[in-house]
């Protein structure tokens, strides 16, 4: 089961509409429905980023780890990095 399949299930056995859940998860309805998808235009696994990972958790009033455990290991998960120097606030 890949991380879209646990979406919609849980969308659809709690009745809530993709849009509701985009705006509850602080996603685009089109990260939704990609993840939904599963796979990318070249047939490939789409990656879950960790950002849109907090967001499904957020989403569902869950921790981070249960939304991870979801994530099978064939499903990339997307780490962005962001380098000091582009935080001043973090100075």
């Amino acid at each position: 089961m890949y991380i879209g399949d646990f979406i919609k299930e849980y969308r659809e056995a709690n009745g809530v509409s993709i849009e509701d859940f985009a705006t509850k998860a602080g996603l685009t309805v089109t990260e939704i429905e990609a993840l939904e998808n599963n796979l990318q235009e070249d047939g490939t696994v789409i990656p879950v980023a960790m950002r849109q990972i907090k967001g499904i958790a957020a989403a569902i009033s869950v921790p981070m780890p249960v939304v991870m455990a979801q994530i099978p290991s064939d499903q990339e998960l997307v780490v962005h990095v962001v380098a000091e120097s582009d935080q001043p606030h973090a100075k």
